[in-house]
């Protein structure tokens, strides 16, 4: 992990995220269309992995991104799974776990751009300003 001053912090919002993704991959399919705007699914499924490697690739160094990307497909493959077995109005698509690995591949290839240690640059923002 990145030397952050409040490591925790950032550690608790992400696993948060995480938790969100989950729960939100095995609610019943009527209740996610309750709740979230009117979107492809595939557009939610590459929105949400994406900002999981973003916000991960903020905590870890750049030697580690490939294997947080790899974290989350996996978390994606076993819930996909799991929407199949475990749920009556969810279902396993190849497709959701492709789109969960362009996600990650594009938000990869930023990580290595222009985002990996964001969080470090906006606690000095925060320190600055305070």
């Amino acid at each position: 992990m990145l030397p952050l001053r409040h490591p925790r912090v950032w550690l608790v919002l992400g696993w948060l995220l995480v938790l969100g993704v989950i729960v939100g991959s095995l609610m019943p399919a009527p209740w996610v269309r309750e709740v979230t705007p009117r979107v492809s699914d595939k557009l939610m499924h590459f929105t949400a992995y994406f900002v999981l490697m973003i916000w991960f690739a903020g905590l870890y160094p750049r030697g580690k991104h490939v294997r947080v990307g790899a974290a989350l497909l996996a978390l994606g493959v076993a819930l996909d799974i799991l929407q199949g077995v475990a749920t009556r109005t969810r279902s396993f698509e190849l497709l959701d776990i492709a789109a969960d690995a362009v996600g990650i591949l594009a938000a990869l290839l930023l990580s290595v751009l222009f985002l990996e240690g964001w969080c470090l640059r906006v606690e000095r923002l925060a320190a600055r300003s305070a």
